[in-house]
């Protein structure tokens, strides 16, 4: 079953995936622009992808302000793992080619994702997300967007509190990057990264009239697993619907790093969100005011 967003919002926020590297980028560009008096938090709908899941999470329960401190600090227990860019895609590649559907392209890469073993009692970022939200934490007022993919159909579930399922499982989910990874279950279904799909998903806020997109790099125009932002943006245009996005630039992209999944980049990730949300900090307060 695919839960659905709320489906008439006024105003999205659209956090999309990235790593560790990505979600100190999108706390340090949110940090910024909360400082700066930009309303974001009031967003009728935030939707998150992966890194994005735990930067809306952070958002919605108020501590982007402590998180941005947080990125600036030696790197502390979050997970992290080897990820060599250019075999991953490779991997992807060589596992989707020839797929008849966007949902058996997601599904042959969830049977790779499927074989990542736990290796303890139970995957490593379900611990990490109980131990950073706590296990009985309620999802937030706000609405809340959670984009996760079944690994073994493919199917794309949008995650929210009507789901039933605890947030930590709902955040780790939407972060079990595959072949990194092992899936994550939700509602006894092995569950991974939403940025199978999509690096942002943004098509989820579809409805609303005017969105903000952070997006931790940039997309490609087409993709067999899904949706992508170039397209998503196209559309809204032509309809005469408001979007802007705000993408990761070359400073930032330099600042990650080779290994998108190391926290030893973070603090300068982070600060290098804090810039570029100086540089749009005007025209991003008159988008959102509308």
């Amino acid at each position: 079953m695919t839960d659905t967003a709320p489906s008439t919002p006024r105003t999205a926020l659209v956090l999309g995936g990235g790593g560790i590297t990505g979600i100190a980028w999108e706390v340090g560009v949110l940090a910024r622009l909360l400082e700066a008096g930009v309303p974001l938090a009031d967003a009728d709908l935030v939707v998150g992808t992966s890194a994005g899941s735990v930067v809306g999470t952070t958002l919605r329960l108020g501590g982007v302000a402590d998180a941005y401190r947080e990125q600036l600090l030696p790197a502390g227990a979050t997970p992290e793992a080897a990820l060599d860019g250019g075999d991953f895609l490779d991997r992807v590649g060589q596992a989707v080619a020839g797929a008849a559907s966007p949902e058996e392209a997601r599904a042959r890469l969830g049977a790779l994702a499927r074989q990542v073993p736990v290796t303890g009692d139970e995957p490593e970022l379900v611990t990490t997300m109980r131990e950073r939200l706590g296990a009985d934490t309620p999802w937030p007022a706000g609405d809340l967007a959670v984009c996760s993919v079944d690994a073994t159909d493919g199917e794309f579930r949008v995650l929210t509190r009507d789901s039933g399922v605890p947030l930590h499982v709902a955040v780790a989910a939407s972060c079990s990057v595959p072949l990194v990874w092992p899936t994550v279950e939700v509602d006894g279904r092995p569950t991974m990264d939403g940025g199978v799909r999509s690096g942002t998903n943004a098509d989820v806020a579809d409805a609303a009239e005017r969105v903000l997109v952070l997006s931790c790099g940039p997309e490609l125009a087409e993709s067999p697993l899904g949706p992508t932002l170039p397209g998503v943006v196209a559309a809204r245009q032509a309809a005469g619907r408001e979007v802007m996005v705000i993408q990761a630039d070359d400073a930032a992209l330099a600042a990650f790093g080779g290994n998108s999944l190391s926290g030893a980049t973070r603090g300068p990730a982070a600060e290098a969100g804090r810039r570029q949300a100086d540089e749009v900090l005007d025209a991003v307060r008159e988008f959102w005011r509308g």
